[in-house]
């Protein structure tokens, strides 16, 4: 397997890109720099009706932490437009004044004016705040925030990993597992510092991650990758928490590690992460109904969660992504098959056509549940940066189109 050449057809390609340009370009980032920036008490809105005015004050740190990040990440690859870079710099200043502390800790949650709520603090808010200020930093060439930034990541980095009684999606247990939520995270946060300033502590948390997710939560044995796993990573199948799929999660780290596969020249972590996506879409896939599951049990068994079957933005962004990479780097026809029907279903569904934004819940059937655009979870991030990182990858594969040998047989989009 050759996992230096793009292997997507350079017509179908160009089409592709200028889709995903559209989307991102034309669509989501005008919306959000019109609706989501709070000019009166500063950072962001998190909570936005269908039309983007607000319809609650709380502002989430690690929602305002992400839009950091994206707005910064297009500033260094796409175009260093200044009103992204003052937008980004306008949500940092706002955790900085109100969401960090100065002794390390990060505000869950705060007023519109920035009065702390909730000082619970899950791993990932403080990881999300490090990659949005390290994004920044680099955008803005203020090595100031980029010590910030790598201050705050080590502050948490030691505990990502370590033994936890609290299953993904649970509550706390006379029992320990592994969460996969670590090593995604971990891969998040490394990758993106690499990418900025590579060091050989990036690269060990890259490889951390890989052999962790390869080693523990993939099971080649079951073909399928568990969330929730014990900490030496044994299958925990009689826990209902131990039988859990989460087909978003596990192609969101399986586009990672292809990342990480294709600038190591991996060809063995490639195939992992290629049988990870396989895996989630088709356990995840809705035969009845089309579209990604949020959740799944390995067994069949019922999911504990009611709200299973619900199709979830940000896990079909993930599918997308997966599917597209594991495509473009493989050339493998299934992956092409599987990346035409979630093409189809997303952007027949999601995209909200009259006000602009996606929606960001559907129910099983594929109607939309709710159509807040922004509510404290869903924010600008996930999709945004995955039709980012399809416009790059389709845009490499327009421009330099590989040979006839190359493209993989019978796929079209």
């Amino acid at each position: 397997m050759n996992v230096d050449r793009i292997l997507l057809p350079a017509t179908q390609a160009a089409s592709l890109a200028e889709q995903h340009r559209c989307a991102l370009f034309d669509d989501l980032v005008p919306w959000w720099e019109r609706h989501s920036v709070d000019r009166e008490c500063g950072g962001y809105y998190s909570c936005l009706k269908r039309d983007g005015r607000a319809y609650a004050g709380d502002k989430f740190t690690w929602m305002i932490a992400r839009q950091v990040w994206m707005f910064s990440h297009l500033v260094n690859r796409h175009e260093p437009r200044p009103e992204w870079l003052e937008i980004a710099r306008h949500g940092a200043s706002f955790l900085l004044e109100h969401a960090v502390a100065d002794d390390g800790r990060i505000c869950y949650r705060a007023t519109r004016e920035g009065r702390p709520l909730a000082w619970h603090e899950p791993l990932n808010t403080a990881c999300f705040v490090a990659i949005g200020l390290a994004e920044l930093a680099a955008a803005a060439r203020d090595a100031s925030l980029w010590q910030r930034a790598v201050e705050i990541y080590e502050r948490v980095r030691p505990q990502l990993g370590q033994p936890t009684d609290t299953p993904l999606l649970g509550y706390p247990l006379d029992e320990r597992f592994h969460l996969h939520a670590h090593d995604m995270i971990r891969l998040t946060v490394a990758w993106v510092l690499n990418e900025l300033q590579p060091e050989p502590r990036w690269e060990d948390d890259l490889t951390a991650s890989a052999e962790s997710v390869v080693g523990r939560h993939w099971k080649p044995e079951l073909e399928a990758f568990l969330e929730n796993v014990s900490p030496a990573g044994s299958a925990l199948l009689d826990r209902p928490e131990g039988r859990l799929v989460h087909p978003g999660h596990a192609m969101e780290t399986a586009w990672m590690l292809m990342e990480v596969a294709r600038r190591r020249g991996d060809a063995v972590l490639m195939q992992a992460a290629v049988d990870i996506t396989l895996s989630s879409l088709e356990r995840g896939w809705d035969d009845a109904f089309g579209g990604v599951r949020y959740l799944v049990n390995v067994d069949g068994t019922p999911t504990c969660p009611p709200y299973a079957d619900v199709k979830l933005w940000w896990v079909h962004g993930e599918a997308l992504c997966a599917a597209l990479l594991g495509w473009a780097y493989t050339g493998r026809e299934e992956l092409g098959r599987w990346y035409q029907r979630l093409h189809d279903y997303v952007f027949a569904r999601f995209p909200d056509g009259e006000l602009g934004e996606w929606y960001g819940y559907l129910n099983r059937e594929g109607s939309v549940m709710h159509t807040a655009k922004a509510d404290g979870r869903k924010g600008f991030f996930h999709l945004p940066r995955s039709l980012f990182l399809a416009y790059q990858l389709l845009t490499r594969a327009a421009a330099a189109p590989p040979s006839a040998d190359d493209r993989a047989p019978g796929t079209t989009v």
